[in-house]
This record gives C-alpha cells, structure tokens and sequence, in this order.
C-alpha cells in the first residue's frame, strides 16, 4: 500500500494521498483511520490527493468509500488533481446524496486548504 494518511495539526485536517490504484480492502482500512485520526479534533475534513491516484477498484469500493466518510462524521472533502471520470462519479455520488460531506475539487493544494478553511464555523 503506497497510500498515505496523516492528521496536520497546522492546518486540522485529515490529509489521504492516493499513490496508484484504491481497493476495496484499502477503503476499509483508510475508513477506521479517518475515525482514529479525528477523534477528538475540532474539525471532520479532509484533503485527498489523488494527482498520483489511480482507479478505484469497483463500483463496490465507491460505495464503500462514502459510507466509511459518512460513519466518520466527515464534513467536508477537498479533492485535489481528480480526473474528469472521477470529478463525474463523485458529483453524481454528491447529488444521489450518499455523499453527505459537502466537496469540492481543485488543481492546487493551497486552494484546498483555503477552501477548507472558509467552510469552519
């Protein structure tokens, strides 16, 4: 697994950089760790990187991955470098409403962050 996952204690958010291709068996696993991480942390968001991301494995993993962002309590999603395929999915996902963070999509890191930041209250 090349994925990472860390908490920025500058900036309070969770940070998932995706390296190559997400499983099923990964989602699970990043999931437990968005709860781990957040426990006892002001805010529930998180940036993904996903300029070196890949596919994700199936129409499973998709599903998976937004009930494991629902079960922690994520707020809001900062999607950086995402592909047109997958800014397609992840705004279909967002309207059907199994997405319940709000989420958004940048091409640099900084505008992330910014966006982030505005959505606190």
């Amino acid at each position: 697994m090349e994925h990472k996952i860390w908490y920025d204690d500058e900036r309070q958010v969770v940070h998932l950089q995706i390296k190559g291709d997400f499983s099923t068996e990964e989602t699970l696993y990043f999931g437990k760790k968005y709860i781990e991480l957040l426990e006892g942390k002001p805010y529930r968001q998180m940036i993904v990187d996903l300029r070196d991301g890949g596919n994700m494995e199936s129409r499973e993993t998709r599903s998976i991955t937004n009930d494991m962002l629902n079960q922690a309590k994520i707020t809001d999603v900062a999607y950086v470098g995402a592909n047109a395929a997958t800014r397609m999915i992840a705004k279909v996902l967002m309207k059907l409403g199994s997405l319940k963070a709000g989420s958004d999509f940048f091409k640099d890191f900084d505008e992330a962050v910014k966006w982030i930041e505005k959505r606190r209250k």
